[in-house]
C-alpha cells in the first residue's frame, strides 16, 4: 500500500507531528528491522531491548504507541502493559504486540487486556503501517508515503513553466508532493510525466494544495497532487518501487 500525500483532511507531508513510538524487542536483528521500518514511515523511535527500560523512558515522556514483543528476558511484553495501566501518565497510549508464538491463546490473550494489534513477526509493512495509524491517528492513512528525490515534469503548453523539471520529494501510489519554482493554482488538473529509474509514468494529478515560497509546512514552494487518472501498470511500477525503498537493506531481519 501507498498513501496519497495530500488527503481530505488536508493533512500534508509535514502537517502532523512526528510521533514517537518506542520499540521492544530482546531480538537485536528484530529491532534494528523494526525501527527502520517505521523510520521510513516517518516515525521518531526510540528502541531497546527491555520492558523496564521502556518504561523509565516514559517516565520522562509519553510515546504515542508502544511496539513490544510479547516474550521478553525478563519482563514481559503483558506485563510491560499492566505497568502503563497502572500509570496516569502511559494508561491511554496503544500497545502493539508482535511476536513469533503461532499459539492463538498468545493473541486471544494479548488483546483481551486490550492490545491495540496483535502482528506476527517479522511485521509485514503493510500490515505494521496499518496497525501504527490505526493506533495513533484520528484519520489514518491509507497507504504508505515514501520521502524520496525523482524528477518530475510538468506537461504544459506555457514554454517557461513546462521546461522546468521539478523535484518529487515525496511518493505515493496515488499522490506526491512535488518541490517546484512554478506551484499552479489548488483545484486545477494537470499532466505530469513521473521519472522512476528507468520507467517515465504519466499522470494526470489534481492540484490539492499549492504554496509559495515561505509557505507551507516545509516552507519552499510546491504543490500537492493526487493522481485523478493513472494506469493500474503504473500503479503497479509504483507501488513496487516504495516496496523495495522500504526493504533496502532490511533483507536480514525479515527472515
Amino acid at each position: 500500500m501507498v498513501e496519497t500525500i495530500a488527503h481530505d483532511s488536508e493533512q500534508l507531508i509535514a502537517d502532523r507531528k512526528k510521533r514517537l513510538i518506542i520499540i521492544v524487542d530482546s531480538d537485536a536483528s528484530r529491532l534494528y528491522y523494526t525501527g527502520m521500518l517505521l523510520q521510513r514511515f516517518g516515525y521518531d523511535i526510540y528502541t531497546t531491548k527491555a520492558a523496564e527500560d521502556a518504561l523509565e523512558v516514559m517516565n520522562i515522556t509519553a510515546p504515542s504507541l508502544v511496539l513490544t514483543d510479547v516474550i521478553l528476558k525478563a519482563m514481559s511484553g503483558l506485563e510491560l502493559l499492566q505497568k502503563m495501566k497502572q500509570n496516569p501518565h502511559t494508561q491511554a497510549v496503544p500497545v502493539i504486540f508482535y511476536t513469533q508464538s503461532l499459539d492463538r491463546a498468545v493473541k486471544e490473550t494479548c488483546l483481551r487486556e486490550e492490545g491495540a494489534a496483535f502482528l506476527n513477526k517479522p511485521a509485514d509493512p503493510d500490515a505494521l503501517f496499518e496497525a501504527v495509524q490505526k493506533a495513533t491517528e484520528i484519520v489514518p492513512r491509507r497507504y504508505i508515503r515514501l520521502s524520496v528525490c525523482l524528477s518530475v515534469f510538468v506537461d504544459t503548453d506555457v514554454a517557461a513553466e513546462g521546461s522546468t523539471i521539478d523535484c518529487l520529494i515525496a511518493l505515493s501510489e496515488d499522490g506526491m508532493y512535488i518541490s517546484t519554482l512554478y506551484p499552479r493554482m489548488a483545484g486545477i488538473e494537470l499532466p505530469f510525466t513521473i521519472f522512476l529509474q528507468k520507467y517515465g509514468i504519466r499522470v494526470t494529478g489534481k492540484v490539492l494544495h499549492s504554496y509559495k515560497s515561505g509557505e507551507g509546512p516545509l516552507r519552499t514552494a510546491g504543490m500537492g497532487i493526487k493522481f485523478i487518472r493513472i494506469k493500474p501498470e503504473d500503479q503497479a511500477v509504483i507501488r513496487a518501487f516504495i516496496n523495495r525503498q522500504l526493504m533496502q537493506d532490511l533483507a536480514g531481519g525479515a527472515e
